[in-house]
């Protein structure tokens, strides 16, 4: 289908008179005669300024609203999906959990901004270790950023298909949303056959779901991979890294996706992965993490951790990231939300991080959260940490 197009007629009219002459007499003595007007003029000429209107995949962005038990249009193709009594089950299930969910997402986009309007200003990339298909809230953090860079253990796997939707599929994906939508967070135990059966395949359906939940529409899906020096090369076959691209109708900006599925200890850190790390540009791009399973606390991922550090000017996190040690180690400047309790009882005991509830319980700028944010359902941390900016010549002599 081809973009619409807004066409505005920019009309530019100017006139300029100049009088030449002036009243008095010649050498004989006689009156001089007024010369005539001399006038300037320039044509208007009318300029046309094509604004382009985005526009989504038709068919992606309707199997993607179905599954989010979002209502199509009458002259869809796919419009009768939605008049069967298993989607309208589904819709109504999908409703009560979404709504569940906007409750929390409300309060950190009001948290956002209050608080975070210049680290979202500024913020045009964002990137998100351990993600898995988490878009809601790095989306509601951070909806200005142009470029969102995801990755987890979880294949990417190929969109949604137009194929026989019944119970049995409403309820796997109503199965693979419900952590995240009820508790904020994806259990990656679960996520191995919540995002691997007959169907659901990978990443890839979720983030449609979700993206389709949020308002946005998709433009594109397409596979791509990672050359030497980091750069992006579309792939016709599936593969383990996808981009989509992606827009809000209310904006009509592209944005972009991209989500590698890949492996981020030490061990089995990919050098292209680190090569497009690289090329991102630290002083717009802010790191978020939650709900990593602690994986930042330990020196066997080192090398994503010294990513985070020196690839970021803001990193927004849980206590499952980098250590507040580590942080107030290297200077970085912190800000604390909520409170900080010990780990639930899935982790092991080491990773209570002493220093960091030293500074709850002694720091007087502790600032409210009111939603919950991670594995602590009691008592939920919200970690905002900010780069100390380089000495200016004149400061280092």
């Amino acid at each position: 289908m081809k973009n619409n197009v807004l066409r505005i007629a920019v009309v530019a009219a100017m006139s300029v008179a100049f009088l030449a002459g002036c009243d008095g007499l010649n050498s004989r003595g006689t009156a001089q005669q007024p010369q005539p007007d001399t006038i300037a003029v320039i044509d208007t000429v009318p300029v046309e300024e094509e604004v382009v209107l985005l526009e989504g995949d038709p068919l992606l962005n309707s199997l993607a609203r179905i599954l989010a038990g979002l209502p199509l249009e009458e002259g869809d193709t796919l419009y009768s999906v939605t008049q069967t009594e298993d989607w309208s089950k589904h819709a109504a299930e999908l409703n009560r959990m979404w709504t569940n969910s906007m409750e929390t997402l409300n309060k950190v986009e009001a948290i956002r901004e209050n608080d975070f309007a210049d680290i979202t200003a500024r913020a045009e990339n964002v990137f998100y270790s351990f993600s898995g298909p988490d878009f809601p809230f790095m989306a509601t953090f951070f909806p200005k950023a142009k470029t969102y860079y995801m990755m987890g253990l979880e294949h990417a796997g190929t969109p949604i298909t137009a194929k026989e939707f019944n119970t049995k599929t409403y309820e796997k994906y109503q199965k693979a949303l419900l952590d995240l939508l009820r508790r904020s967070y994806f259990i990656t135990s679960y996520m191995s056959s919540d995002l691997h059966n007959s169907e659901i395949d990978g990443t890839v359906p979720i983030f449609m779901v979700l993206m389709a939940r949020m308002g946005y529409e998709i433009i594109s899906i397409d596979y791509q991979k990672l050359d030497a020096e980091g750069n992006w090369v579309a792939n016709e076959k599936p593969t383990s890294f996808v981009c989509i691209r992606f827009f809000h109708p209310e904006e009509n900006e592209e944005k972009a996706l991209y989500y590698l599925c890949t492996n981020l200890e030490d061990k089995h850190f990919d050098p292209k992965v680190q090569a497009m790390i690289d090329k991102i540009d630290a002083d717009s791009t802010v790191s978020f993490v939650k709900s990593c399973s602690y994986c930042l606390h330990y020196g066997s991922f080192s090398k994503i951790r010294e990513d985070i550090l020196e690839h970021s000017f803001a990193l927004v996190q849980d206590d499952t990231g980098i250590t507040y040690k580590t942080l107030v180690d290297r200077g970085w400047n912190t800000i604390l939300y909520g409170q900080y309790t010990h780990p639930i009882d899935l982790f092991p005991s080491s990773v209570f991080q002493k220093a960091l509830d030293q500074a709850y319980a002694t720091r007087d700028d502790i600032r409210p959260l009111g939603f919950r944010f991670g594995y602590n359902f009691k008592g939920s941390s919200l970690i905002v940490a900010l780069r100390p900016e380089p000495e200016s010549e004149a400061e280092s002599k």
